[in-house]
Parts: C-alpha cells; sequence; structure tokens
C-alpha cells in the first residue's frame, strides 16, 4: 500500500469487482466510526471523470475528511483519497487512517451476524413460520442479517426487509408491508372493521371485523425456504436480484395498487393503471432471458418483442393465458404510452352509461377495476415459469 506524501492521504486499494468493492467500503466506515468514535457525513457524490468526490465525513476532535474515490472500471475502486481538515497530528491521523483501510481490507474478518424484529402492519397476521434466517409470528417479523456494526446491520436488515415482504405478498397475494405505512392507515380507515349499535341508545355493543383476507396468514414451506436461502446469499448489491426476485417486486406493487383501487373507488388516482402496468412488468422482468431477440435481415428491426415473450409464457401456463395477456397488455400500452384512463373516475352512486371507442366491452367506465383473478392468474405464470417449464 502506497501512501502519497502530501497533505492528502491516498490509499491504493486496486479491488476487482464491485461486490469486494462494496464491502470493503461498509467495513471501512465501520472501522473509522469504531477507530474515532463517530463517523457522521455531508454526504454530497459528484462524479468527475474517474472520480468521485464523496463528501465530508466528520470524525471525533473536530477533524473532517473530504472523501474521494477514484477507479479504472466503473463501480469497483482503485484508491481512496482522504484531505483531512481540523485538528489533528497529521502522523498521527495518517497512521489511524492506514490502520483502518489496512483492516477493511480484510473485511471477511469483520462480519457480524445479528437478528432484527420488525413489527408488520397490525391489521396482519401470520400463523408462525421459522427457518434459520427467517421468522415470522402474528405481526412480528425476526431476519438474520450480515453486517460490520450496528448501524451497518440496521440498514442491512431495512434493505432486506422490504424483499421479504414482497416475498410474503407473492406467497399470500396480500399486501404485506410494515407498521406506520400509510397502507396501514388505509387499511384502518376504509370499514376494514364495523360496530354495531345499538338502535335505541346509539351505544357501540360489538365490533366485527368486516374483512378477515389479512388473519392468520400462512407462509408456503416452499416460499419459507426460499426467503431463507436468499437470506443467506452473499449480498451482491446493484447484482443482488435475480429475475424472480424483480419479477416479485413488480407483482408485489400490483397488489398493492389492486387493493387501493378497491378502498379509493370514486378518486383520480390511476390504482388501476398502475397495477396493471405492474402486473405485465413482472411477466416481462420474469421472461427477460427467455429469447434471445433476432434482428430482421431487411429493416434491422427487433423480431421478437417482449410482448411475445409475455404471450407465449401466459398461453404456456393458462388455457387461453395469451388472450388474456394480449388484452391487459394492450391496456398497459394504452396507458403508460398515450396517457389514457381505463374510466372517467365520475362515478356519484349513479351509473351513467356512455360508449368508448377503445374499452374492450365497448363501454366507457365510470370506476375502474381489476378483473378478479388477475393476480392469480399472473402469480400461476411466474411459478410455472420458474418450475422451468419452458425449457
Amino acid at each position: 500500500m502506497q501512501v502519497m506524501e502530501n497533505n492528502d492521504f491516498t490509499y491504493g486499494v486496486g479491488l476487482k469487482s464491485n461486490k469486494e468493492t462494496n464491502d470493503f467500503l461498509r467495513c471501512l466506515w465501520s472501522r473509522l466510526a469504531a477507530k474515532f468514535g463517530n463517523l457522521g457525513w455531508e454526504y454530497s457524490p459528484l462524479k468527475d471523470g474517474n472520480s468521485i468526490h464523496v463528501g465530508h465525513a466528520s470524525l471525533a476532535d473536530d477533524i473532517l475528511l473530504n472523501v474521494n474515490l477514484s477507479y479504472k472500471q466503473r463501480g469497483c475502486l482503485k484508491s481512496i483519497d482522504f484531505g483531512p481538515s481540523g485538528t489533528f497530528e497529521q502522523a498521527t491521523l495518517k497512521r489511524q487512517l492506514q490502520q483502518c483501510v489496512n483492516e477493511a481490507l480484510h473485511f471477511d474478518q469483520y462480519v457480524l451476524q445479528k437478528i432484527y424484529k420488525g413489527k408488520l402492519d397490525k391489521n396482519l397476521s401470520f400463523v408462525r413460520k421459522a427457518t434459520e434466517s427467517f421468522v415470522v409470528e402474528d405481526n412480528t417479523i425476526y431476519l438474520k442479517v450480515y453486517g460490520y456494526d450496528n448501524q451497518d446491520c440496521t440498514s442491512m436488515f431495512k434493505a432486506q426487509l422490504q424483499q421479504v415482504c414482497n416475498f410474503l405478498t407473492y406467497d399470500t397475494l396480500r399486501y404485506i408491508t410494515m407498521s406506520g405505512t400509510l397502507t396501514e392507515e388505509i387499511r384502518e380507515n376504509h370499514n376494514f372493521q364495523t360496530n354495531l349499535v345499538d338502535g335505541y341508545t346509539g351505544e357501540v355493543t360489538e365490533t366485527l371485523e368486516k374483512n378477515d383476507m389479512y388473519r392468520n396468514l400462512e407462509v408456503s414451506d416452499h416460499m419459507a425456504e426460499y426467503i431463507n436461502s436468499y437470506l443467506q446469499r452473499p449480498y451482491g448489491y446493484e447484482e443482488h436480484y435475480t429475475n424472480f426476485d424483480k419479477s416479485v417486486q413488480f407483482l408485489a406493487q400490483g397488489v398493492r395498487n389492486e387493493e387501493l383501487s378497491k378502498v379509493a373507488i370514486g378518486l383520480p388516482e390511476p390504482y388501476v393503471e398502475q397495477a396493471i402496468v405492474n402486473y405485465m412488468s413482472a411477466l416481462e422482468v420474469i421472461t427477460l432471458e427467455d429469447r434471445e431477440p433476432e434482428l430482421c435481415e431487411y429493416c434491422g428491426q427487433t423480431k421478437y418483442s417482449i410482448a411475445r415473450r409475455v404471450m407465449d409464457l401466459a398461453e404456456h401456463a393458462l388455457s387461453g393465458g395469451s388472450t388474456f395477456a394480449r388484452e391487459y397488455y394492450n391496456d398497459r400500452s394504452r396507458y403508460m404510452h398515450t396517457g389514457t384512463l381505463f374510466s372517467s373516475n365520475s362515478y356519484v352512486n349513479r351509473s351513467i352509461p356512455l360508449m368508448s371507442k377503445n374499452a374492450r366491452n365497448g363501454m366507457l367506465d365510470q370506476v375502474p377495476f381489476v378483473d378478479d383473478g388477475l393476480k392469480e392468474a399472473i402469480k400461476a405464470c411466474i411459478e410455472c415459469h420458474e418450475r422451468k417449464d419452458l425449457r
């Protein structure tokens, strides 16, 4: 390791991959915090050529570090430069920073395992399901995560938790989210409970659950095993998610938007349109690697389209699936490319039938809706694909 003799301290590290780079950086920030008792950021990244000015890191004893990263290959750290300011003894600070860099280069020696607990939306409840790295019971969830100090582990818990909620949404086809979210508030305030009132006194005599669809949910054995293996997978940053994982993200957002469309009737929010975009995107992503695109020898245009991949999957997975997929893909494209909404959002307790030039049924809907069973059909297509029936 070479140290440049000037006002800055520059350390060559020569890391060869993005994963190795980010493991090193996570460990480095934790070692700096441990060494100096504090690490705060004025985080303002600015790229200039093959150098990135990250911002200013504040350490104990009134020391600021102006941090710059340089690279030859994008995402792979070549060297790190610290420009210190404040009150410090130069030789001592140089030695301390070099020690932290040396330690971070051996990041595998500083990995911690911790189990974190989170609270799901209080309207949810699960039957207990437990694996080595994942437990869910009632509305409490536990994940085993890996990191380099408490703050790093907490950050990793938050990063992994959202994806685990996506997996649970896929498995149950109920939108699974955390406590304190807008979804939780909406569920509490949109008639998921009803009060029985004494007609004479006006007193509430009993509270009934009008909707038990979020209660006593069960995680399948297959999904529990998948979540466990996902959490034990070495964290790959930008390359961490498989096509299945990314498809599940879209499906989960589709389930969310579909639910919102049913409790926000009459509001001019494009929840149905967004749900269908999400569902079709889930099928696009899961089929990303199914066909190599071919170019027409005459015009040079792509012959095998994204839409064709989706139609083929739906036809293989479902009886008449290509027809259903084509209809929804056309709806998705009409909204995405022309901004055309599926309805007028004009319902005020009495229907006013009007004809449409574009709607499948020939009529202009006043309230948009998602067909019953659409999310089940999308899930069936994804499951068919993952069984590798197409291979």
